[in-house]
């Protein structure tokens, strides 16, 4: 029979949709977004008799475009078949209406139902555009590290450019754009505004990490924080249980059984296993569930219980978390997993090291700067682990400039993690008086693209309809 939480949490879930979120919990998000795909409109209609107010839409039909493999190089003519898709029904006009763009980030462009109720506001079209490398969207025929050097956040960048231009050219869409991005894609929100002002006149960043960091350990900071000290203690002495296990692989091995991670034959890969699905339980809202677990029986025991029903709940595996998992190039057998440990060992860094000081950090310590510049090696064999510095001067920088950047609204849950490396008063970094930001309450990752009930959310929903309304009636923009 299924657990209360099992229940609970697939509702919890359904009722919204970010289309991302990266972490290294990125598989968890990845499976997520298949599932509600399949489940979203029946689930919620069959357990609790909502439906999305109307907004039920027929199947998408999904277009390519002959995109270009490397917008940097103008003797290169080489292309592929990019992934994207259009909803025109709630468009007053099509031809003059506003567009929303929606990018879909890091995984499997399932388009994004949730914002349709923006859509019916604004009198708006929807284009949803699937990233390069992820989903169907494949330049190459598989992943190794040669192959891989076309994925940058340069080239996503310019991919919408490309896209945006043919649609208004070939679709006659001549009416404004507002661009929309939840995690990973609301920094491409963000940027894709500030380096096309003239071409969309808003944007929307959703739990967008804006901010390249390679050491990300305030993530870790920012879990025990939540989790509080009582559950945080608890954490940690799993920690510690299971590090004393590493000489006597045979009782480390009955406990990986416990966790269902004895394919993960690299011990540090199995403590990254453990540290993020409590990171998991924090950043989508689980925490209650996880520390209850850890409370009511051997904090060992509930903790893998906890991993379990997050497993069988998702249709996930120990490895689908590891960079284990990520080892293969072939195209077929990848779930996007090794795509994004490429973006972070070249780009983003955004890795979730053990905090300094031991006293708060409820994570191994031997999940560090040197595991994961290891992961790079391993996967690609590249000595590198982030471009902190070339990323903030970049894109980060300018955001905060009002001269450069205007229009763009940050979001964030007072949950979530990543939050830390946002635009956000919280990061005293909000000063630029051209753009909005707003931290709801309670929130979790990228809340606010779904249907989540919580008054902030809802607030944050209701104030990004009155911004887009405010940019598309007061911009000079034209096509």
């Amino acid at each position: 029979m299924k657990t209360l939480f099992n229940l609970v949490s697939v509702l919890f879930v359904a009722l919204f949709i970010s289309n991302t979120a990266f972490a290294d919990i990125r598989l968890f998000e990845l499976h997520r977004q298949k599932v509600l795909a399949k489940r979203e409109q029946a689930l919620l209609k069959k357990k609790t008799g909502i439906t999305l107010r109307g907004l039920e839409t027929t199947e998408l039909k999904s277009y390519t475009f002959d995109q270009k493999l490397d917008h940097s190089d103008a003797n290169d003519t080489r292309t592929f078949k990019q992934r994207y898709f259009i909803n025109t029904e709630l468009a007053k006009d099509v031809t003059t209406s506003p567009v929303l763009l929606y990018i879909c980030g890091e995984a499997e462009c399932n388009p994004n139902k949730s914002i349709l109720s923006h859509a019916k506001e604004l009198g708006a079209s929807v284009v949803y555009v699937e990233h390069r490398y992820y989903g169907k969207s494949m330049p190459t025929t598989n992943l190794t590290a040669e192959n891989l050097k076309y994925l940058s956040t340069a080239q996503a960048l310019e991919d919408l450019k490309a896209i945006q231009i043919y649609l208004q050219k070939e679709k006659n869409f001549k009416g404004k754009w507002v661009v929309l991005g939840g995690s990973y894609a609301g920094s491409l929100a963000a940027y894709y505004r500030l380096k096309n002002p003239d071409l969309v006149v808003g944007a929307l960043s959703s739990s967008g990490p804006v901010m390249a960091k390679e050491n990300f350990e305030e993530y870790d900071l920012h879990v025990s924080k939540v989790v509080g000290e009582q559950c945080g203690a608890k954490m940690k002495q799993v920690v510690k249980e299971v590090e004393a296990l590493f000489d006597s692989p045979e009782k480390l091995l009955e406990v990986k059984k416990k966790f269902r991670g004895e394919a993960l034959t690299d011990n540090v890969d199995f403590m990254y296993l453990i540290a993020d699905m409590g990171a998991l339980a924090v950043q989508y809202g689980y925490k209650n569930r996880f520390c209850e677990l850890l409370d009511s029986e051997n904090p060992l025991q509930g903790y893998a219980k906890f991993t379990i029903e997050i497993f069988d709940s998702w249709g996930m595996t120990a490895l689908d978390m590891s960079a284990a998992g990520a080892l293969d190039p072939n195209v077929d057998s990848s779930d996007n997993m090794r795509q994004w440990f490429y973006q972070s060992c070249t780009e983003y860094g955004y890795w979730q090291n053990a905090y300094h000081d031991e006293k708060i950090s409820v994570r191994s310590t031997l999940i560090n700067a040197d595991y994961h510049r290891n992961i790079c090696i391993r996967l690609y064999g590249l000595d590198t682990s982030g471009n902190e510095k070339y990323v903030n001067e970049t894109y980060y920088a300018p955001l905060l400039d009002a001269g450069r950047a205007s229009n763009i609204f940050y979001t964030n849950g007072s949950t979530d993690p990543w939050l830390n490396l946002s635009i956000a008063p919280e990061n005293k970094n909000d000063s630029n008086t051209a753009t909005v930001t707003f931290t709801m309450e309670g929130a979790a990752h990228c809340d606010d693209l779904g249907n989540n009930s919580l008054s902030d959310v809802k607030k944050g929903r209701q104030m990004f309809v009155e911004l887009a309304k405010k940019w598309l009636a007061n911009s000079s923009f034209e096509n």
